[in-house]
Order: structure tokens, then C-alpha cells, then sequence
């Protein structure tokens, strides 16, 4: 699992936006996906992700949210790298970039590159021994309203998604490994949908494996039951002296189960002088079975099932 943390983090880091409209879109992604709250006049944006904040002062340089603004004397970093970092902005300013490059009639055509700024500040990809999640964290009464432009995206794109409420927090997630897979495509994070593609082959290979070897070890289960049946049945015919009066092509299959006694009925049906297919051998055994089924019954003494009043 941490692998793949890092292979997100590099992933989403090293895409460079072509034009500072998209690095300003991106930004808003990354803002809106941030928990803030109001101080005065300044919104803090804040989160347990350093490696956003030094995305985020990239995309700044590139973008035209304020690029005179220097974010570094802004940037609260705790001591030690232990615990939230966080940014303090304008407040007015910030409202009217969040409303310009957040909201979805805006930012349609280039709805990728805000959605890849938001999954870098609240989106998270896990691969449990089953399934796969995508999942965004977003807060639920935020003013810019991440969670609706999300939504449309998502629904523009055919993707389905699924929506919880929890701890003041909306988490929709995507669960389809192959929309998972086009969503991180479309965000150009590469190295990230080939890693979740191959992850994806190597349990469908594991997968198969093991149906296989517990079809084969059912398959060698039933096969040593119904040895264990035939042979039982041909001792019985043994001990009371009536495989000798079966017909000469019954003898020799049971003979050649008791030398066989692993053997499945296609391998029993072939060890013989005379070769007969599987479906012969189980014809055959039918009619053993039933012989001595009838057998057995024709040696009862007469009157043993017979009820007697006043006795037993």
C-alpha cells in the first residue's frame, strides 16, 4: 500500500498544466478539496498532506489566481512535519477565484484538471484484497460547493458513483476498477492506472489459479468417493459369492477398479482389453450397482422384514 501512496504522490505532482487557465482550475481543484474555515478576513485552508502545499505553490506561479503574491511567508508548516499544514488567504479574493474556477458551467471543458487538483487534496485510492475504491472526502457545508461539481462531472462522464454522508463530510466513491482506471487516465496520472491495471491482472490470474485447484481437488474428491463406492460394492459381491454369475464385461470392470483403485472412470474404461468410453463405464456401474442392490435384497430371509404382532 505504500507503494502505491507513492507512486499517487509522484504521479500527481510531476503533471504540468499547459496554460495558465488550466493551472489556475487546477488550483481551485486543489483549494476546494482542502477542509477551510473563516478567520476575519482570511480563509485557512489546511491538511495533513505537505506535498499538496508544495504542488499547490507551483500551480500559483503558473496560475492567475495573484501571481504577485508571494504564499510562502502564508505557509504555516508544524514543527517536526508532524501534524496540519495550512495557508492563509485573502478572503474575498479567494471567494471570487473559488467561484470562478470551481464552478462546473466554467470549467467544463478542462473538468480534468480540476478534478485531478481535487483528488490530490481530498481523494484517495485503496485496493483491498477485494475491490477497488476511489474515494473523495469532501466537507459537507463548504461554499464552493465541491461535492455538486464533482457529482456532474462524474455523471457527465458515465462514471457511477456513490454518495455517504459522515461526520459533517460528503464521500462519493467510484468502485469500478475500469472507470477508476479512465478516471486517472483523464487526469494524466499514467503510472498510476498501469499500476492499477496490472494489480487488476495479477488477481484475475490469481483468481482463475485457484478455481482451478479446487475444481480439480472437487474433481479428486469425487473421484475418490466413487472408487470408494465401486470397491465397496465389489466387495460385497465378493463375500457372497455373486461376481463370478455377472456377465464377463461386468467382471472386468470391477476387477479392474479393485486393481485401479485411484483411477477416474475415463482411466478405468481405458485400462481395459477392450477399451469403452466413460459414458460405458457409468452405464455399466449403473447396472452393478443395481444387480447387487437386487442381490443383496434376494439373500434376506424370507419373512425378515415381516412384522410380528407382540414381538419387537
Amino acid at each position: 500500500m505504500e507503494k502505491l501512496r507513492e507512486i499517487i504522490r509522484e504521479d500527481w505532482s510531476s503533471v504540468v498544466p499547459d496554460n495558465s487557465l488550466k493551472a489556475s482550475i487546477e488550483t481551485g481543484g486543489i483549494l476546494s478539496g482542502l477542509n477551510s474555515s473563516f478567520q476575519g478576513n482570511d480563509i485557512l485552508f489546511y491538511s495533513n498532506r505537505f506535498f499538496v502545499f508544495r504542488r499547490l505553490k507551483k500551480l500559483w506561479e503558473l496560475s492567475e489566481w495573484d501571481r504577485s503574491l508571494d504564499l510562502s511567508p502564508d505557509l504555516l508548516i508544524p514543527a517536526g512535519m508532524r501534524g496540519k499544514v495550512s495557508i492563509r488567504m485573502d478572503r474575498a479574493r479567494s471567494v471570487f477565484n473559488l467561484s470562478t474556477y470551481c464552478d462546473y458551467n466554467k470549467v467544463d471543458r478542462d473538468s480534468w484538471n480540476w478534478l485531478r487538483g481535487l483528488f490530490g487534496s481530498s481523494g484517495s485510492l485503496f485496493l483491498p484484497r477485494t475491490g477497488y475504491y476511489m474515494v473523495f472526502r469532501l466537507q459537507a457545508l463548504s461554499m464552493w460547493h465541491p461535492e455538486t461539481t464533482l457529482r456532474k462531472i462524474l455523471t457527465a462522464n458515465g462514471i457511477s458513483f456513490r454518495v455517504r454522508q459522515r461526520n459533517g463530510f460528503a464521500e462519493i466513491a467510484v468502485r469500478d476498477q475500469s472507470s477508476i482506471v479512465g478516471v486517472l487516465s483523464n487526469m494524466k496520472m499514467f503510472r498510476t492506472s498501469l499500476f492499477l491495471e496490472e494489480k487488476a491482472m495479477l488477481r484475475s490470474m490469481k483468481d482463475r489459479a485457484n478455481k482451478v485447484v479446487n475444481c480439480d481437488a472437487s474433481n479428486i474428491r469425487k473421484t475418490i468417493e466413487t472408487a470408494e463406492r465401486q470397491i465397496d460394492i465389489a466387495g460385497k459381491l465378493m463375500d457372497n459369492g455373486k461376481l463370478w454369475s455377472l456377465p464377463e464385461s461386468l467382471r472386468q470392470l470391477i476387477t479392474a477398479r479393485i486393481e485401479n483403485p485411484t483411477a477416474t472412470l475415463r482411466e478405468l474404461g481405458e485400462s481395459l482389453s477392450r477399451p469403452i468410453s466413460k459414458s460405458t463405464v457409468e452405464y455399466r456401474w449403473r447396472k452393478i450397482e443395481k444387480l447387487a442392490g437386487v442381490m443383496s435384497d434376494k439373500n434376506k430371509p424370507r419373512g425378515a422384514d415381516r412384522h410380528v404382532p407382540g414381538k419387537g
